[in-house]
């Protein structure tokens, strides 16, 4: 009697458990489709903001003659925003292979030093502006350079500075995959700073409307694929779409924000022009050389590393070029 009832509760357990297997197999789908529709529904609360200020900002009237603080900051808000064109594709992919993650991260690395390589030449080719320290004229030369060096010192320091915190954590992703996102994100959004003076600058002087509209519309395509670069990082790393889309155009947020200060000091701003846009080289040189193209090595063979790396620098090269071609024949 005992032995029977002991086996029929032997069998109710394994009912019981098969039971709560299948339940379990069913509801892993259902659990995943929620989470994927709450990524959607973040990228949607992220447009509905950027339309919500972009209509209260926009000024009554793009075409002027005589640009405001409100026409710097909306062209400024506008190039700024291209940043997430260029994450959108990212965000129809789900988390790739070890492969893949290399190839990301070969792409943003090329992408990083094109534009590392167009900051430098951006900064040496500014017109002479007089500056001189200690009665000694100080060229835009060296004031790249001093900006490239602070800039990769800033990242050192930053980088052993963020991995003092063991226990750093970005959503679900923890460890040195966290300490290397928010580097990333930090160095593009520093690297936006310099862009921002750019344009506050260029809205200056005479013939300033038209030539900081074009410099703006250069820029907004200039960031579509610095948007990709920042999505070909966090994607990979099992960041969520709303939050890569957010982050991506968070990185171009000091474009505006800086532009309207600047546009209202110039004189004050423009002599730490080529030292801003020598830190922003700077610094993405090291992130790109010294942590995606290492991490790409490890996932990948030097070869296959080195053509995505060169097919993506040569494209951002080209691309530049043709942005340069097409605003100086309209200015």
């Amino acid at each position: 009697m005992c032995h029977s009832e002991s086996t029929l509760v032997q069998r109710k357990g394994v009912k019981d458990a098969e039971f709560e297997g299948k339940v379990r197999f069913q509801e892993a789908p259902a659990q995943k489709v929620q989470t994927s529709s709450d990524d959607w529904g973040s990228v949607w609360i992220v447009c509905a903001i950027m339309a919500i200020v972009s209509w209260v900002t926009m000024p009554a009237t793009l075409a002027t003659k005589e640009p405001t603080a409100q026409h710097v900051w909306y062209y400024g808000w506008l190039a700024a925003l291209s940043t997430g064109l260029g994450a959108f594709p990212l965000l129809f992919m789900s988390k790739p292979s070890d492969f893949w993650l290399g190839v990301s991260n070969a792409i943003a690395a090329g992408m990083m030093l094109s534009a590392s390589v167009s900051l430098v030449t951006e900064g040496v080719a500014l017109d002479p502006d007089g500056a001189a320290l200690m009665g000694h004229e100080v060229s835009h030369t060296v004031r790249v350079c001093v900006g490239m060096v602070l800039g990769m010192l800033f990242v050192v320091f930053t980088k052993s500075w963020v991995e003092g915190y063991e226990d750093l954590k970005l959503g679900d992703i923890t460890g040195l995959e966290a300490t290397k996102i928010l580097l990333i994100i930090a160095v593009m959004t520093l690297h936006s700073f310099a862009e921002g003076l750019g344009i506050g600058v260029s809205f200056c002087g005479k013939g300033g409307a038209q030539l900081g509209a074009f410099i703006s519309a250069s820029l907004a395509v200039h960031n579509v694929p610095e948007g990709l670069a920042v999505a070909l990082v966090l994607v990979p790393r099992g960041v969520s779409k709303g939050k890569t889309f957010a982050w991506a155009i968070c990185t171009s947020l000091p474009q505006p924000l800086i532009a309207v200060p600047v546009y209202m000091f110039v004189e004050q701003f423009i002599v730490w022009e080529p030292v801003g846009l020598g830190f922003a080289a700077g610094a993405m040189l090291w992130v790109a050389v010294f942590e995606l193209i290492a991490d790409a090595l490890k996932e990948m063979s030097w070869r296959m590393c080195s053509f995505s790396l060169s097919c993506s620098f040569v494209g951002m090269m080209l691309i530049s070029a043709w942005i340069d071609l097409v605003t100086e024949a309209d200015h």
